[in-house]
């Protein structure tokens, strides 16, 4: 990852998981290790030259905890549609705070979308690339950034 575009992606996902999910998240240094992620999403920032894409991976209790906190329910009463809702919210927030950070009007944000990971496609999910977030000293998620031209569009 870029290591100017680091802080910036640090700060936004912080303070969208303060502000809108009333989550606190610790950022981990060093190589992520083997984790089990069951959920994704992520949301492209688009030009003619290429796009910039913003994936999340997060655990299944973060990701009910961060649906229950968005909706005011409790997390018995969070059901897979909320949780995938409320992730593309988490990608759509993330995406356009990026956006606005990096003040750049030639990219237009795009629709984030998400997804349950199936343990038959990614079981140990290795990312070596990304940024590493906790909650309360148990692993949450990550979060990686990367750009692909036009060209491999």
């Amino acid at each position: 990852m870029n290591s100017q575009w680091e802080p910036v992606l640090k700060d936004v996902i912080s303070e969208v998981l303060e502000t809108m999910f009333f989550c606190m998240v610790d950022f981990e240094e060093g190589d992520c290790e083997k984790e089990d992620f069951e959920y994704g999403s992520e949301i492209c920032l688009l030009n003619h030259k290429g796009r910039l894409a913003i994936s999340l991976q997060v655990k299944r209790d973060f990701a009910k905890a961060l649906t229950a906190n968005l909706l005011g329910i409790d997390e018995e009463d969070v059901d897979e549609d909320d949780l995938q809702d409320a992730l593309r919210e988490l990608a759509n927030m993330v995406g356009g705070g990026y956006h606005a950070r990096m003040d750049n009007s030639d990219l237009r944000l795009g629709i984030p979308r998400a997804w349950k990971i199936e343990t038959s496609e990614t079981n140990g999910t290795e990312t070596t690339t990304g940024l590493r977030f906790g909650c309360y000293g148990e692993p949450a998620g990550t979060a990686v950034l990367n750009y692909v031209p036009c060209e491999a569009c």
